[in-house]
């Protein structure tokens, strides 16, 4: 970890509310190229390729636009933002609803391991558990952890976040040293 200090009391450091964002640049410049490969690949398939045309001719504007709408929803379907306030997290995206979790309702937070590394939110709503995942890949994740963890002290951690997110313990001796 870089410096244990930089995680510590995070909200009172940096302050609520507090956003963190995917870098809006590359995401609507994705956005904005996928949606012209298909635009092209559209034009092509309808103007360019004929009976006369070879296979790969043939085969490549479709290729085109397979992988370019795939990353057309990727981009449109990811995490886009991450707000922290007082009273909640809400995760936000450009292309579905927005995930709002009050911080007295989360009870758990764990890594799930499966192909793709996604952080899991188990909280409850109206006495029934739901849970929320969200990628590991997001930027400035260490402090998105550290910061729901101190916001929501009675939530619970598996074995990989309980090694990840700053413990009181951790604090008070990191307090301790840098008093001398």
């Amino acid at each position: 970890m870089k410096d244990l200090g930089e995680f510590i009391d995070i909200n009172k450091t940096k302050g609520l509310p507090r956003t963190y964002k995917f870098n809006q640049f590359i995401r609507w410049f994705t956005l904005i190229f996928a949606t012209f490969a298909i635009a092209i690949s559209i034009w092509m398939i309808f103007n360019k390729v004929d009976s006369g045309s070879s296979k790969f001719e043939q085969f490549v504007p479709f290729a085109i636009m397979f992988l370019a709408l795939n990353s057309f929803l990727k981009n449109l379907f990811s995490l886009n933002k991450v707000k922290f306030t007082q009273e909640m997290i809400s995760f936000r995206y450009l292309g579905k609803k927005s995930v709002n979790i009050f911080w007295g309702s989360l009870t758990k937070m764990g890594l799930n391991d499966d192909k793709r590394k996604m952080i899991c939110l188990k909280y409850t709503v109206d006495e029934k558990e739901k849970s929320f995942e969200f990628t590991i890949n997001f930027p400035n994740m260490l402090e998105i952890a550290n910061s729901i963890a101190e916001l929501a002290p009675q939530i619970e951690f598996d074995e990989f976040m309980a090694a990840v997110v700053i413990t009181n313990e951790e604090k008070k001796t990191f307090f301790e040293k840098n008093k001398k």
